[in-house]
């Protein structure tokens, strides 16, 4: 006779928890709240001009002087670059397990939908159109020059942050944000930290898995609140000199401070006009289409996602390029 506690598990069974769930997952916190503009063509074009002269103060009779403004020549035009994944489904797979815990396309096509954010927020930074024309341009494309602060690896100051972000003086400076990786966070926080400052927070809500909301403290640097994104640029660097890319994935298992890492902070301006998102304006967010292998029992399934982004005012965006995090003690 078996013991009683083997008899129970033969008659038990294991419940299977939905969904195929990410083990490592790369946190892309500004999607929540990045605008998306639909554009009825197969690109969008900002007219810009040179900065504008102060109208003059006239006596009785004066002439006005004339100041009659041109656009730049080129104008910035920005065009959408095509994401694309797939996957197979057997459809007898399918048919038989379609009353389990999990639907197989459905399972399959969340991930996939993921993994088409995954690629936009690493184009968002670092996508180059001149080296690949099947990219959109990123804001390291995008961002004007003057507007760059190139810490070239030295530990990251209040000072710095403060002067970047007045560089961004588009919508008059306000309703900026910060986005940076995980280390230009933790360069945020220590910054503070070596001057025996607390950071600044403010309360905001979020959704939880539950189905809930909560508010939890978000870091932010003279009202500008900071956003994650796990896929931006994480360089290494000694002794101030920045050396070759870290790959996400590795990112994830260092502790950022030995050896040390550089990365870019960005402080951004966004919605019409200053950055943003473009999609084809009768085009779905994310297009599936579906076919049927020859050998008639898999079915394969497309997922494309056209997108790219615009910037207006080139003062609607900054950065802080190459900071590293400062120790505490020196």
């Amino acid at each position: 006779m078996q013991p009683i506690g083997a008899n129970a598990q033969l008659l038990s069974n294991d419940a299977l928890a939905k969904w195929l769930v990410e083990d490592f997952p790369f946190r892309i916190q500004l999607s929540s709240i990045f605008p998306f503009i639909p554009v009825s063509g197969h690109s969008l074009r900002y007219a810009t001009t040179d900065a504008l002269m102060p109208g003059n103060a006239i006596g009785q009779n004066s002439p006005i002087p004339e100041d009659t403004k041109q656009p730049n020549d080129p104008n910035r035009v920005y065009r959408f670059a095509e994401i694309a994944t797939h996957f197979r489904v057997s459809y007898k797979a399918q048919d038989i397990f379609s009353s389990n815990a999990n639907d197989q396309v459905a399972v399959q096509m969340a991930l996939a939908v993921r993994e088409l954010l995954y690629r936009f927020w690493i184009l968002f930074e670092r996508g180059d159109a001149s080296t690949n024309p099947e990219e959109f341009d990123g804001l390291l494309s995008l961002v004007n020059p003057g507007n760059t602060i190139d810490l070239q690896g030295r530990p990251l100051t209040l000072e710095d942050l403060d002067r970047t972000k007045e560089l961004v003086r588009a919508n008059d400076g306000r309703c900026v944000v910060i986005f940076t990786s995980s280390i230009g966070k933790r360069a945020i926080n220590a910054s503070h930290y070596v001057r025996g400052l607390r950071p600044d927070s403010e309360e905001m809500e979020f959704a939880c898995p539950d189905g809930t909301t909560k508010f939890e403290h978000v870091l932010k640097f003279d009202g500008a609140p900071v956003y994650i994104n796990d896929l931006n640029q994480v360089y290494e660097c000694g002794h101030n000199h920045v050396g070759a890319a870290i790959s996400p994935e590795n990112v994830l298992e260092l502790n950022g401070m030995e050896p040390p890492l550089a990365t870019n902070i960005w402080f951004l301006s966004l919605g019409p006009g200053n950055l943003h998102g473009i999609k084809p304006e009768k085009a779905q967010n994310i297009i599936t289409r579906s076919t049927i292998l020859a050998d008639a029992s898999t079915l394969v399934y497309h997922l494309s996602m056209p997108a790219g982004i615009a910037l207006g005012s080139s003062a609607a965006l900054s950065v802080i390029r190459n900071a590293t995090i400062p120790v505490c003690g020196k």
